[in-house]
């Protein structure tokens, strides 16, 4: 259990009777939280300033001319750059800052969304979970001063955000007006998300469960939305129904609007409210939604590989679910963009080499890429176990620790290869009925699993970091690769973005069997040492 806990005073228990206020405790377990936070707030806050501070002058630098910029307009006019990016409402479409707002918007919410839903599950429902909750309220602390301490932390971490990307991109000569109201709309979205993550908290019992949702919810809002606008390219009655256009269609550095904003603070009151009555509802470690209890015809676990498949069977079937889906947007979008080369000088450039096998290889990467979090977030689930008991309980029985360690990477590479087949099938599926090739299936399949070998890379180094203690460093593995999609908005240099396993396989334009070969032995070395790492440590 976590060492904070020691930072937080003791109080002697109220002994005349007197019940304690629901919110008592609150401002204590704010400041508990920032100090064991801090860290990951400044990681978080940084890196997400940086990215909107540096992506202007980047813009700037890649499209020095209006032609330049109209060219790269057009392309995102595609279904596929509309899905990534955002709605194009016709109105100087070559400004910078209107660029910016249109395809940076995305991303910028689902980053500063998924900073603040595991914030949120992490002091509140992964408490409860790991029984930190517990020695928590021990002390003079009301039933429901976690969940509010979690969310006022969650709006500090988004108010500076607010601040820093507004100072940021006034400094750099934007209109004041403007760059709050892309500042204020992405981290209003993002307080929607950390709203509908107290809510799921109180829902479900495991932080898996909640965090699953959460996490669900958010890609829901960003798939909706992206339909949404490519129904009508300035936002679809569909487009209404995701927060993240709600956000959008606030329109910086085009026509700039409040009102949608209310709908965006109105929203997350509302999630606080419903939070507050749901958890003033249900028992302590327990969910509103009852679990199913133990199966008592479930069949015996004999191994610890099978014990490791368990585990993770709910979490690789969302996921599975989820690449799919994926996979088949991604493909479906080859034949709008085939017929944007020959029209547009920016994809003519891009893919006269090798036409749609170029873009069949960055899906690729970008599926594979995705699936780099579900290889992280798997393995890290083994430091979970070690603080929460579930790995004395198995280390207990004749099972080695380095054999537990190896048995997670050995079923996550075993998830990894059935989600690379499903992202691989699904873009091929998608690909075949809008190009009419029923040939490009088996093709998109094999080049999917061609990514294999760099997932192998990132699970070696996440079970590294689990061997060391340090699991951020497997998120920074992930952030690092999600970076390198935007290498070239960013003008990285081709050394940086080698050092992406995932970016160093083109297929199917290529099969580099020397460099899959290499990152199967760095895999497989960096496996190695983990596990004797592992097996050396004392336990936590």
């Amino acid at each position: 259990m976590s060492t904070d806990f020691a930072t937080l005073p003791i109080r002697q228990p109220i002994s005349d009777g007197t019940p304690r206020h629901p919110l008592a405790g609150t401002g204590i377990l704010i400041l508990l939280a920032l100090r064991r936070d801090r860290f990951r707030i400044c990681m978080w806050v940084g890196w997400l300033t940086l990215l909107m501070t540096y992506t202007p002058l980047a813009f700037t630098s890649m499209y020095p001319t209006s032609a330049d910029r109209m060219a790269r307009v057009t392309m995102m006019k595609t279904p596929a750059g509309i899905i990534m990016g955002g709605p194009n409402f016709g109105v100087n479409e070559t400004d910078i800052g209107v660029m910016v707002a249109n395809e940076l918007m995305t991303v910028m919410i689902a980053a500063a969304a998924i900073m603040s839903i595991l914030t949120v599950i992490r002091h509140t429902r992964a408490e409860e979970e790991s029984g930190g909750a517990e020695l928590v309220m021990s002390a003079v602390i009301g039933h429901q001063a976690r969940t509010y301490a979690a969310l006022i932390v969650v709006g500090l971490m988004n108010a500076v955000l607010a601040l820093a990307m507004t100072v940021a991109l006034s400094a750099a000569g934007f209109d004041i007006a403007d760059t709050l109201g892309i500042s204020l709309g992405i981290t209003g979205a993002s307080m929607v998300f950390a709203g509908i993550a107290a809510v799921t908290s109180q829902l479900w019992r495991t932080s898996r469960a909640a965090s699953g949702v959460a996490m669900a919810s958010l890609a829901a809002a960003v798939v909706v939305r992206g339909l949404g606008d490519i129904i009508d390219n300035t936002g679809s009655a569909l487009s209404w129904f995701s927060p993240v256009a709600w956000a959008q269609q606030m329109r910086p550095f085009v026509d700039l609007r409040w009102w949608p904003f209310l709908l965006l603070v109105g929203t997350t009151l509302a999630l606080m409210l419903t939070a507050h009555v749901l958890e003033g509802h249900r028992q302590y470690d327990a969910g509103v939604l009852p679990s199913r209890g133990e199966n008592v015809n479930a069949p015996e676990i004999t191994s610890v590989f099978g014990l490791n498949l368990q585990l993770q069977r709910g979490l690789l079937t969302g996921w599975a679910a989820g690449i799919f889906l994926g996979g088949m947007a991604f493909g479906s979008m080859a034949k709008s963009l085939r017929d944007s080369i020959d029209t547009n000088p920016l994809l003519t450039r891009a893919f006269q080499a090798h036409g749609l096998d170029s873009i069949f290889a960055t899906f690729n990467q970008v599926l594979a890429i995705a699936i780099t979090a579900y290889v992280v977030s798997a393995i890290l689930r083994l430091a979970k176990d070690e603080q929460s008991g579930i790995a004395e309980a198995v280390l207990a029985r004749a099972v080695s620790r380095g054999n537990w360690l190896l048995s997670a990477v050995a079923v996550t590479m075993l998830g990894s290869t059935l989600l690379m087949l499903i992202a691989g099938l699904g873009s091929g599926l998608g690909a075949a009925t809008t190009l009419h090739d029923p040939g490009v299936v088996w093709r998109l399949t094999l080049a999917a699993l061609a990514q294999l070998p760099a997932l192998l890379v990132i699970a070696g180094i996440a079970a590294l970091a689990v061997a060391v203690r340090h699991s951020w460093i497997g998120w920074l593995v992930v952030a690092f690769s999600v970076g390198m999609l935007y290498a070239g908005i960013l003008q990285l240099p081709s050394w940086i973005v080698k050092l992406s396993p995932v970016m160093r396989v083109s297929a199917p334009v290529e099969y580099p069997w020397l460099t899959m070969f290499a990152l199967m032995v760095i895999g497989v070395g960096l496996t190695a040492a983990a596990s004797e790492i592992y097996r050396r440590r004392d336990a936590i």
